[in-house]
């Protein structure tokens, strides 16, 4: 795998690690507290500079009192091509609001390359269960070799369920 596709994959992590989810619901629906399970649907594809995909990753956390904060416990990608590994577990979140989902504060690396941030994407519905459609969003490196790209491109679909 060359050098590029192997940076690709690291930002695939981005996603896989991904630190709190912020769901949205309308102001007469809450999202439901207690666990959940995030899978991946289909295939996550990391663009930097080369596209490149990880083909299976889980995020588990729990919907907090009040159904306004989610925090990860969490995080695993697999099929990436490079060993991805999520750090500075637990990640918190903020408030549910519409149907967008905030991934604020994730942190991954790989390869001696660290990328996290915020990713915004939109949720299927308004509780679970749902699925979070995350495109195009860019995670900038934290830190790294000048072999890390400055930033990577993120598109993947989580399916949302309780127990």
């Amino acid at each position: 795998m060359s050098r590029t596709t192997k940076i690709a994959a690291i930002a695939a992590a981005a996603v896989a690690a991904t630190g709190t989810v912020a769901l949205t619901a309308s102001p007469a629906m809450a999202v439901n507290t207690g666990s959940f399970t995030a899978t991946l649907n289909g295939t996550m594809v990391i663009d930097a500079g080369v596209p490149a995909s990880c083909t299976s990753s889980v995020l588990k956390g729990t919907v907090l009192s009040g159904g306004v904060n989610a925090t990860y416990t969490s995080a695993t990608a697999g099929g990436c091509g490079v060993t991805v590994t999520p750090g500075a577990l637990p990640w918190t979140g903020s408030s549910f609001s519409g149907t967008t989902v905030k991934i604020n504060n994730f942190q991954m690396s790989a390869i001696g390359c660290v990328y996290g941030g915020t990713l915004t994407g939109t949720a299927s519905a308004t509780n679970f269960p749902f699925t979070a459609t995350f495109t195009n969003q860019v995670v900038p490196k934290i830190s790294g070799s000048f072999i890390c790209p400055s930033s990577a491109k993120i598109t993947a679909k989580y399916d949302y369920k309780q127990p």
